[in-house]
Formats: C-alpha cells, sequence, structure tokens
C-alpha cells in the first residue's frame, strides 16, 4: 500500500478531488458477486427444480394475474425491485418459468418494488449473511446431494444480495456523492439525460425506498426541479430492468430475450413519461388516498409525490407486459427452439399441452403430437451437438447439451402426465390405440437424451483424465456417430411427417448399422490385444460405444412404434 501511495500521486490527487478509488472498487467487487452469486443460483434451480417444485411454481403462475401476485410478494418478501428481477431471471435460466409466466411475473415485481415506498419492509441486506452461511453448512456437509443443490442455491442467492448490498454501499453517502458533482451540469437539467441518471441510480441503488429518497435529497442539495426530480424517479424503472439484463449475461437465448423485452418495455414507457412529468407530479398530489400512504406520513410533501410517481410509472410498465403477455410470448418463440452462435435453447416446459382441452380428445391428440415433434426436434439438435462435441469439445455447447437433458426430462414428465389424463378421459378407440405407442415415443427420446448426456461426460472423463484416443479409434467412434445421426434424422422425419421415406428399409438399416457396430467392437478388440489401447482409454471407448448403439436401437423402436399407427 505505501509503494502503491508513493508511485501513484496522480491517482491520489485525482481521487481526492472526483470519485475514491475506494468506490469503483466496491462496485466491482459487488458487480462480481452478483454475477457469481446469479451463476451460482441459476446452477442450484437446475439442480434441485424437480417435477414437484415445477409443478408448484406452474400453480403459483397458472395465469396473468396469479403470476402478478408471485411478482408483487417477490418483490415485496426481498424488499427489492432488482432482486426480485434477478431471482425471476434466475427462474427463467433455470426452466422454472416459461415467457408468458416471467413477463406477468415481472410486471408483479414492478409494482411490488413500490409497496415498500408506502410500507416499511425489513432490508434483504439483513439476510444476505445468514443465507451465505447457511447455504455453506448445506453445499459442504450436506450428505445427501439434494441438500447439497439446495446450499448452492441458497449460497447463489446470499452471494447475490451481498452484492447487491456491496454495490449500494459504494454509492454512500447519497448526498455528498462525488458522482453528483461530476455530472452536475450535464444530467440534472437535460430531460431525456436526467431520465438516464435516474436509471444509473436505481440501477446502483437496489430499493426503490433508497432511490426515491436520494433523488429527492438531490433535489434540495442541488436546486433541482421536482419535475426533473419527477422524470429522474421514472427513469428508475430502466435501472432495474437493466439489472435484469446484466443478470441474462451466460443465461440461454430465451433469458435474454425475456431480460432485452423488459428493458425495451421500461426504457420506452420511461422516455413517453418524459413530457408528461409535470401532469404526473399534479395527478399525484390529487390522488384522493394518497394521505393514507406511508410515504406521506413522514412531512416530506416532495418524498410523497416522487413515491406516487414511481408507483404510477411502475403500474403502467406492468399493465401493458401484462396485457400483452400472450400475444410476446409467441412472438418470443416461447415454447420452440431457438438457435444462434450454434447454440440451442428451448423452453424446458410443455407449450401446447392444457388441461382445458382434454375435454375434447382429438384436440389434445393433436396438441400431443405437437409435443410430441418439439420433442423431436431439441433431440436432434442436442445429438447434433454431441457429434460436434465428439471432435471438438466446446464448453458452451457442453452446458448446452445438459440443458436439453432438462428439457426432456421436463417434456417427459408433463407429456406422460397429460396423457395418462387423456386417457382416462378418451371415449375412441382410434385414441385408446394411438395412446401407448406415444407414451413409448416419449420414453425413448427422454432415453435418447440420457444416452447422449452419458457420452457428453465420456467425452468429459477423456479430456479431463488426459486420455488420448488413437486414429483409429476416433475414426471407429465418427463412423459409430454417422451412423446414429442417419437414424436420428429418419427418426425426426418418420415423428414430424407421420411416415418413413419411400426408399427407408429399416430392417436394411439396422443390419447395414449392426455391421458397423461389430466393426468397431472388433477393431477395439485387435487394439487392446496389441497393447495400442490402455485401461482408462479402452473403458471410455466401450461406455461410448455402447451409447451409440442404445441411441440407434431407440431410434428403431421409435420409427417402430410410429409405423404402427398406419
Amino acid at each position: 500500500m505505501l509503494l502503491f501511495r508513493l508511485v501513484s500521486p496522480e491517482l491520489k490527487i485525482w481521487s481526492s478531488t472526483n470519485m475514491p478509488l475506494s468506490l469503483i472498487e466496491g462496485a466491482l467487487g459487488g458487480i462480481g458477486l452478483f454475477l457469481l452469486g446469479m451463476r451460482l443460483m441459476s446452477d442450484g434451480i437446475r439442480t434441485v427444480a424437480d417435477a414437484r417444485i415445477r409443478d408448484v411454481f406452474t400453480k403459483l403462475t397458472s395465469n396473468r394475474f396469479y403470476s402478478m401476485l408471485f411478482g408483487m410478494v417477490t418483490a415485496l418478501a426481498v424488499n427489492s425491485g432488482s432482486a426480485a428481477v434477478i431471482f425471476t431471471i434466475g427462474l427463467v435460466n433455470g426452466g422454472v418459468l416459461n415467457i408468458f409466466q416471467a413477463l406477468s411475473v415481472l410486471g408483479g415485481v414492478l409494482i411490488g418494488a413500490s409497496l415498500p415506498l408506502h410500507i416499511h419492509i425489513i432490508p434483504y441486506s439483513l439476510i444476505s449473511t445468514p443465507l451465505i452461511f447457511s447455504g455453506v453448512v448445506l453445499k459442504f456437509f450436506a450428505r445427501k446431494r439434494r441438500y447439497a443443490n439446495a446450499g448452492d442455491l441458497i449460497l447463489g442467492i446470499g452471494l447475490l444480495f451481498l452484492g447487491l448490498t456491496l454495490l449500494e454501499g459504494s454509492y454512500r453517502p447519497f448526498d455528498h456523492h462525488p458522482f453528483y458533482t461530476t455530472f452536475n451540469e450535464l444530467f440534472f437539467h437535460q430531460p431525456i439525460l436526467a431520465t438516464i441518471f435516474g436509471a444509473l441510480i436505481s440501477f446502483l441503488v437496489q430499493s426503490a425506498r433508497s432511490s426515491v429518497t436520494v433523488v429527492a435529497s438531490l433535489s434540495s442539495g442541488y436546486q433541482i426541479d421536482p419535475i426533473t426530480a419527477s422524470r429522474m424517479v421514472s427513469g428508475g424503472l430502466i435501472g432495474v430492468a437493466a439489472m435484469g439484463a446484466l443478470a441474462s449475461v451466460g443465461g440461454n437465448s430465451v433469458t435474454r430475450r425475456v431480460a432485452t423485452t423488459y428493458l425495451f418495455f421500461a426504457f420506452s414507457v420511461a422516455l413517453l413519461l418524459v413530457p408528461l412529468a409535470s401532469l404526473m407530479l399534479e395527478a399525484a398530489q390529487r390522488l384522493p388516498f394518497v394521505e393514507l400512504s406511508g410515504a406521506c406520513s413522514e412531512g416530506q410533501p416532495l418524498f410523497c409525490q416522487l413515491a406516487w410517481v414511481h408507483t404510477v410509472s411502475s403500474l403502467l410498465v406492468a399493465c401493458i407486459l401484462i396485457a400483452i403477455s400472450a400475444p410476446l410470448a409467441r412472438m418470443l418463440g416461447g415454447s420452440s427452439v431457438i438457435t444462434g452462435n450454434g447454440a440451442v435453447a428451448s423452453q424446458p416446459c410443455a407449450g401446447y399441452l392444457d388441461e382445458r382441452i382434454l375435454n375434447t380428445p382429438p384436440l389434445a391428440m393433436e396438441q400431443v403430437r405437437k409435443e410430441i415433434i418439439r420433442m423431436m426436434s431439441v433431440t436432434a439438435f442436442m445429438y447434433a451437438d454431441i457429434h460436434e462435441v465428439l471432435s471438438d469439445f466446446d464448453a458452451r455447447r457442453a452446458d448446452t447439451i445438459r440443458q436439453h437433458e432438462q428439457v426432456l426430462d421436463s417434456l417427459n414428465h408433463e407429456i406422460t402426465t397429460f396423457l395418462a389424463a387423456l386417457a382416462r378421459t378418451a371415449d375412441s378407440p382410434e385414441i385408446s390405440y394411438d395412446i401407448p405407442g406415444l407414451f413409448q415415443t416419449v420414453s425413448d427420446l427422454e432415453h435418447v437424451g440420457d444416452r447422449c448426456e452419458n457420452i457428453l461426460e465420456g467425452i468429459v472423463a477423456k479430456k479431463e483424465a488426459g486420455v488420448v484416443f488413437s486414429e483409429d479409434a476416433m475414426d471407429d467412434l465418427k463412423r459409430l456417430a454417422q451412423v446414429v445421426a442417419t437414424a436420428i434424422s429418419d427418426t425426426e422425419h418418420m415423428i414430424r411427417h407421420g411416415f418413413i421415406r419411400d426408399d427407408f428399409d429399416l430392417a436394411a438399416a439396422k443390419t447395414a448399422a449392426r455391421v458397423v457396430f461389430e466393426t468397431a467392437r472388433q477393431n477395439h478388440f485387435e487394439r487392446m490385444s496389441n497393447g495400442v489401447c490402455p485401461p482408462r482409454a479402452a473403458k471410455l471407448f466401450n461406455e461410448m460405444t455402447s451409447d451409440f448403439e442404445g441411441i440407434a436401437r431407440l431410434c428403431w423402436n421409435i420409427i417402430t412404434c410410429q409405423g404402427r399407427k398406419r
């Protein structure tokens, strides 16, 4: 530290006149802890959220109204709109919420974030350290894997809250922060820039009450007129949405689309309210129930007005999001496979199934077939990634494969549950005849995903152990992978179109594939006999060969099962 002071007099002068270095350190450290907590929380949600937990969230967010209430309660519980937005983004990234549910929940979060302006809530900063302690205890001392995974989730939430607390702490003291002196002339006298400055305050100060308090104190300390203060408060919605966009960094494509859409609507509404700032202030003064608010009981009329400006702005964005959440979800691809940069992301929940259509079995069967086609698409993309990773390992592609496996598990549970309910209500012999085949198809597709994950684990184990396959062994694996890719393509054609190609002969395809598999096994035995293949490599090769062959057999079963309908 002494050496740093001796060699950096310029930095010391700069920090004393402008912004202390500790403030920058606090902000960077807070963002780092926040991103680390977000990653741990998302991974924890993926591992902990089994079918029962997904069912609970499905019921809690079954329609727009329930989703809005869930968002309100979440924001109110943590006393921070930013923290609630981050948690919602984590649920989307973890596959618990779909786009339709997430947009309605985010609308409710905005409403819930305004409630602490009118009632006093325990701040989230008080629970961050207990959560970290609890998470560490579960992660490192729990004997059951499920509890250890829950420890990851709790630890991630605690680190997330601690990062937000550190980020906000770097912004104190509010009244005499050098940040204001630096940007006083630039931001405080331009309507659009004042709105953006309000977004920056909300991004750094995580609770609505603190951000409105900052703006109210700036209004008195820097001679800012109430209209500019109103614009800054409306701009605070952008800061909350920007925190969600930051939380989506490293997430899948669906998560980034939800966060970007949320930011777009918050930004648009905040800009639309810029010329209406004076009307917003007048309306806040004339509301009949203003005096009942806790914000107006502290003898601060400007804080009271700004609190209601924040509330009305939040209600406006929330109403827009909730009203158009359904068409937005369809436009954003709420239940389709989304590709980008070679990666694939899919909403890990059914997009076509609805219990209300069980009373019309033909329509229900059509929706089930659409969902199975989607499940087949996810499986095909998953195997395509496996084919690529076999030759050129990519960590991001490996994460995508694991996400696809979670999607397949979720779809398997939802489709089989729906088919079981349909079997009890269907009175048509044709439908009763088709349901067992659909059960088998869904189960086989899920098993294909399991086999793909096994191959991925073998590739990862090979890489981590430094095992190198011989050139002949890699050629055999690539031939096996190509044979299985053909089987996957034939299966997808069968499921998507309901019939197989005219020139396809299942018996001939099986015979040709078995020749390739038998040749690979014989070559592998010769390499082991000649000492070319060490035991560790031999074990991995055997496991991967078995999984490739298992995928091919499952594909043939699906083709046979689907052909049974004809």
